[in-house]
């Protein structure tokens, strides 16, 4: 499973991301989706996602609509990568493979894989935006310490943007510059995401899927009748059967 993953992430950085780059904004949240969903698969060993939109609206800082909305589309844009295969049912959330379709095949096997993990947005980049979860990933994922040039060519960030970015993690002390390239430090991103504040906004997200999950599972056993079994409404241990009189006239009277 896991060099599944690994060819699924040479295949999105090679292919997907550059064909998603002309998305504008919607692209850059659909690249961090994929990002996530390949998370999710390699965190859980399955091909086969059936995580709710809420759980992944966690993992990404957005709305669980918005990703509802954003799911249909990476399919279509996937190339085969991404295929719903089972509509959501009472409680179930919907079901998509993720699969290396036959004309990535040759490509992945060619390219090497990269170091470190992949990951959606990290509650840090919640404060800090879409954009310099990628330029920092690229810092992060690099083959080579890149520099501001090689960032924006990987990224598809305008300079810009990547420069505003790059500023701003420098500032917080997440990256370095050293001799023209960037290097990432060795600053705990968890501890930044608190001391910025967005660790609360975090935790009250999960904390609002779990309340909205029960209200809506409690709606819809409203209208989920179980069969009740004989067993179920006779106690064997108990004689709740009512037996006739003795005199079996009674049974003919009338």
């Amino acid at each position: 499973m896991h060099q599944l993953v690994n060819d699924l992430e040479n295949i999105l950085y090679a292919v997907v991301d550059h064909r998603l780059r002309a998305r504008g904004r919607q692209g850059l949240s659909l690249r961090l989706l994929i990002r996530g969903l390949l998370g999710y698969m390699r965190a859980k060993e399955t091909d086969v996602l059936d995580v709710g939109c809420r759980t992944l609206a966690a993992a990404m800082g957005k709305h669980h609509v918005t990703i509802a909305r954003l799911l249909p589309v990476l399919v279509a844009a996937s190339d085969g990568i991404l295929t719903k295969v089972a509509d959501a049912r009472h409680k179930t959330a919907d079901v998509y493979l993720i699969q290396l379709p036959e004309q990535y095949q040759q490509l992945a096997r060619e390219l090497s894989w990269r170091k470190g993990k992949i990951h959606a947005i990290r509650p840090v980049f919640r404060a800090l935006g879409d954009a310099t979860a990628l330029v920092y990933e690229a810092i992060e994922r690099g083959r080579d310490a890149p520099t501001t040039a090689d960032l924006v060519r990987a990224t598809g960030v305008s300079r810009n943007a990547c420069s505003a970015a790059l500023a701003e993690m420098q500032a917080l002390g997440m990256i370095q510059r050293q001799g023209g390239t960037w290097k990432t430090t060795t600053v705990n991103l968890r501890m930044l995401a608190a001391r910025l504040g967005v660790m609360d906004d975090y935790l009250e997200q999960i904390s609002r899927n779990r309340h909205e999950r029960a209200a809506w599972h409690a709606y819809l056993d409203r209208f989920f009748t179980t069969q009740v079994q004989k067993a179920d409404l006779f106690d064997p241990e108990r004689d709740e059967y009512w037996l006739p009189p003795d005199d079996a006239a009674i049974w003919y009277a009338a």
